[in-house]
Parts: structure tokens; sequence; C-alpha cells
């Protein structure tokens, strides 16, 4: 079993799923107009309404961005977010602004999976 991570900067709404399934790794794709970076993060872990991974800078609250996660069902998912906040030990905690209804299933599917797969 994974160690769980911990929540402390206010995310009751996000309820990422902690428990036995092994956390992920995604590229989150952040930027503007004039330009975009996509960054590998790990310690991905997932819920229904959003997200928590380990990212290499802070990311103000209200940032959006694309992450791009491959799920260990063998689908992959890209859902938009908005940052909510950074813990102090460095996880970023983030809602799902958009998700494209074959990823939700997708995700749902993943979640529901009594093994986290």
């Amino acid at each position: 079993m994974a160690a769980s991570l911990p929540l402390r900067f206010g995310t009751p709404d996000l309820e990422p799923a902690l428990g036995g399934a092994a956390p992920l790794s995604a590229r989150v794709v952040v930027g503007d107009l004039r330009g975009a970076s996509a960054i590998d993060v790990d310690q991905v872990r997932l819920g229904r309404r959003g997200l928590v991974f380990r990212f290499p800078w802070y990311l103000p609250e209200g940032r959006h961005a694309w992450v791009e996660l491959n799920l260990p069902t063998g689908k992959r998912i890209r859902p938009l977010v908005a940052v909510l906040g950074r813990s102090e030990d460095g996880l970023t905690s983030a809602r799902f602004v958009h998700l494209f209804p074959e990823h939700r299933r997708a995700l749902d599917t993943y979640l529901a999976s009594p093994s986290g797969y």
C-alpha cells in the first residue's frame, strides 16, 4: 500500500484517492499566449473532482493548466485544472475545470477499481 499524501491546504471537495492506489506520473502543461512549458510531475493522486501532485515550483492559486495522464487501465486523460493551493511539503492541489466525456468515463472506471489497478 502506498503512503497517504497529506492534504493540509483546504481541499475537502477533491476527495483524492489517497488509499491503496499507487501514485501516478503526469505531464503538466502551463503557459500563456507567449508560450507553454510541459513539466513531468510525480506523486499524482486522483479524485473524482481533482488531483494532487508534486510540482517543482509554485503555481499561483487560480492558475490553469492541462494535465496529461496515462491511467494504469491503458486510457489517457487530459483534464484542464485550476490550482487551489500548495502544501508546505510541496504538493499542489487542483480541481477539474474541464474533462472530456470519454475522459470522465475512463477516470470513473479507474477510480471504481477496488485495487486502483
